[in-house]
């Protein structure tokens, strides 16, 4: 009995240390650069190693992710001359979450800051943010990558740099001994995201090779995007709207910017297929989520290509169920969460709804129709005239007015004034004399009569004409002529160009 617990402490005690010195390697290559790891360094890159695999979901949840994504980033790194290890450094960075922001304000897959991204040619605003464009961010990566190994010559030098900045890694006094080295040693003096990034490479790499795949998913691509809805895409791939708002959250509103041919991303758990014909585009056919139930996409009658710009007023209003309605769909039409419609109306999720029931909505209101409204309140204060709806110039018409005069049985009629002046119409030479002794007649009341005109009216754009300066001369508002024209989002018109100024 004392020979068996003597042989287990035995081996114990011998296989600890050597899964120990197979747990930190004595050097990791990172492209062209050999990284030896000092004993002082090991103590350290063990602890970071060990938190990687405290968890064996999150590892296995973060394995399926590079699978998807690698394969877009690799060709990019590659197409950059970027040693293809620096993948790894995108999974350091944000876990390859898309919506990954840090105390520092960066964001998205490669953590960038805002001056940074616009800096390495990527467009952040208020439609699109491309630091979570996997695509772009890579290659706004690449950039910044290649530009500072230019300076430092070094990878493992740039690597560092991603973190501390070009200026302040000029001051350490070991990235300057690594300039043109393709051997260098890191201790524990050396920066910890040096040490941390050599440990995510050793695990992760180690990871892809051993942990089986759990499904076949793969990221599929699609080109065809440019200034189209997500409601519209959503009905031409066939996938849920959800998914590709999920998984597509660079695009901040609900269409693809028209300035830029984006790649649309989406993955997916089964094959998909090309059409015989080779210029047919890509289908899509399932969600990795396709197990979850989705909202349908809104029907295309009450679509808009873009976004309304909604107030922060609201009303309360009800819906009348149709065929085909279910509450989830009620409440991504009207823009609430589904929690918010359930609660508003007293029921559970598992409530059945009736063709013709009316369901209550908490519905946010246009700006459009606040704005038409507060027009309707000044329009019933203002003084009754009729208002021209034509496009040319406002016609005033006057009649001529009968003067009665102080002689008996006579009267003179005067042409219509524009001034207070007045100029009667007589063969006697008298009235000249009375007109004197009379009071100055006051212009009579101005009254503006309507012109309709059945058929469309266009106006030829000359040189130095703007939209506004259009609307100004039809009495207009730019929306409608942008509206009347079809000019998009982006608005322009040209010298000749025909524009409609009446509907």
């Amino acid at each position: 009995m004392k020979l068996k617990h003597f042989i287990c402490w035995l081996a114990c005690s011998i296989s600890t240390p050597l899964f120990a010195a197979n747990l930190v390697p004595d050097t990791i290559s990172i492209g062209n650069v050999r990284v030896a790891i000092h004993a002082s360094a090991k103590p350290i890159f063990d602890k970071e190693f060990a938190m990687l695999g405290a968890n064996k979901k999150y590892v296995a949840s973060l394995v399926n992710k590079m699978r998807l994504y690698f394969p877009v980033i690799e060709p990019i790194l590659a197409q950059g001359n970027v040693p293809d290890d620096f993948k790894f450094l995108c999974v350091q960075e944000s876990a390859l979450n898309p919506n990954a922001v840090s105390t520092s304000a960066a964001v998205g897959y490669w953590q960038f800051k805002l001056e940074t991204a616009k800096d390495v040619g990527l467009k952040v605003d208020n439609e699109i943010d491309e630091r979570r464009h996997i695509l772009e961010a890579t290659r706004g990566a690449v950039n910044y990558f290649n530009r500072n190994n230019g300076v430092l010559h070094n990878w493992m030098s740039t690597l560092l740099s991603y973190r501390v900045g070009l200026g302040t890694i000029k001051k350490l006094p070991y990235t300057a001994n690594w300039a043109n080295k393709t051997e260098i040693e890191v201790d524990s003096s050396t920066d910890w995201y040096v040490i941390r990034f050599l440990a995510y490479k050793h695990f992760w790499a180690g990871q892809l090779s051993t942990l089986a795949k759990t499904d076949s998913t793969s990221l599929v691509t699609y080109t065809n995007t440019r200034g189209k809805n997500l409601y519209d895409l959503s009905d031409e791939l066939k996938v849920s709207y959800d998914d590709l708002k999920r998984y597509n959250a660079w695009i901040l509103k609900d269409f693809v910017p028209d300035d830029k041919a984006y790649t649309l991303y989406h993955p997916s758990n089964v094959k998909t297929y090309l059409s015989e014909t080779p210029t047919q585009d890509l289908v899509l056919t399932a969600s990795v989520d396709s197990t979850k139930l989705y909202a349908p996409s809104p029907s295309k009658s009450k679509r808009a290509k873009n976004q309304q710009i909604l107030s922060d007023q609201f009303e309360i209003r009800n819906h009348v169920v149709t065929e085909g309605d279910n509450l989830s769909s009620i409440a991504t039409k009207y823009e609430m969460k589904l929690g918010e419609l359930l609660k508003l109306n007293g029921i559970d999720q598992n409530a059945v709804i009736q063709i013709g029931q009316k369901i209550k909505v908490n519905r946010r209101i246009p700006m459009l129709e606040i704005i038409a409204q507060k027009l309707d309140e000044k329009s019933k204060n203002a003084p009754v005239i009729e208002k021209t709806v034509a496009t040319a110039p406002v016609v005033v018409v006057e009649e001529m007015r009968k003067i009665e005069t102080i002689e008996p049985k006579k009267s003179f009629y005067i042409d219509p004034a524009d001034s207070r002046e007045i100029v009667i119409k007589s063969d006697k030479k008298e009235a000249e004399k009375i007109i004197e002794q009379t009071q100055v007649v006051e212009k009579a009341p101005v009254v503006e009569v309507e012109k309709t005109n059945t058929q469309a009216a266009y106006h030829e754009v000359k040189a130095g004409e703007t939209l506004f300066r259009i609307s100004k001369i039809y009495q207009v508002s730019v929306d409608d002529l942008i509206l009347w024209n079809g000019l998009g989002k982006v608005p322009t018109i040209q010298v000749g160009q025909k524009i409609k100024v009446k509907p």
